[in-house]
């Protein structure tokens, strides 16, 4: 048996204030060369490398919200690269989305005009600080975006409504979810397609008996959480939403 545990990371395995593992580091030390574990995070694959080199890990790992799925070199030496790979540092990325970090702004830039709102590398590193409290070199790793950039809303929700519809215009693909702190936009991708896509390309052929676990704690993990065997929803003051499927909430 495989098993494989996709987990969120800000909220989930990192504490929500201070991006701590707490204990979770030695838990996964234990375990990590009994599962696979793949972050599937809205951080960027610049983040997500310095954590699985905190960790000692060297698993593929899911960024941007499912935008992309990077797999170190080694990791697809039995698996046919082709077109659909580009080569990024030492990994290979499958892209699942049309826009990178610039397009979309080039593409919604002209609604700053109509809606209070900054993207995600417009603003100031202190102003991240009072955000996120992450730290200065953290936040150069995060604004190291390759695919999208979070809308930071300041504007009313009324106006928010408002602006999901109009950026139909620009992409009738578009949507916009939730994160912890931010909102993000996607096109034709999310966690969970992003998921089905990985077990599809590392068991092409479902030679191999799977069982999937996953953990998130907010709107944009929902996608993951709904169509794993096994969920986790860590709770939160601000979880709102429910899975179409039974399971237990720890």
């Amino acid at each position: 048996m495989n098993f494989y545990i996709f987990s969120d990371l800000d909220g989930t395995l990192l504490d929500h204030n201070d991006y701590s593992f707490g204990n979770l580091d030695s838990y996964l030390d234990k375990i990590k060369n009994k599962v696979k574990i793949i972050f599937n995070t809205s951080k960027t694959f610049h983040e997500v490398l310095n954590i699985n080199r905190r960790l000692n890990i060297n698993f593929p790992f899911i960024v941007e919200n499912g935008a992309c799925i990077f797999f170190p070199e080694e990791y697809l030496e039995k698996i046919k690269i082709n077109k659909n790979y580009f080569k990024y540092e030492n990994y290979y990325g499958f892209k699942l989305t049309n826009y990178s970090s610039k397009k979309i702004i080039e593409k919604l830039h002209v609604f700053k005009r109509k809606y209070n709102f900054s993207f995600y590398t417009e603003l100031e590193d202190k102003k991240i600080v009072e955000i996120t409290n992450l730290g200065i070199s953290d936040i150069k790793r995060s604004k190291e975006r390759l695919f999208t950039n979070p809308i930071y809303w300041e504007d009313t929700k009324k106006n928010f409504l408002n602006f999901g519809m109009d950026i139909l215009s620009v992409d009738k693909n578009f949507s916009i979810l939730e994160g912890g702190r931010f909102f993000h936009i996607f096109d034709n991708y999310n966690k969970g397609i992003a998921l089905k896509k990985f077990l599809k390309i590392i068991n092409p052929f479902n030679k191999f008996l799977l069982t999937t676990i996953s953990l998130g704690d907010s709107e944009n993990d929902l996608s993951m959480l709904e169509i794993t065997d096994y969920s986790c929803v860590i709770k939160s003051k601000k979880n709102h939403f429910f899975l179409k499927k039974n399971m237990n909430n720890y």
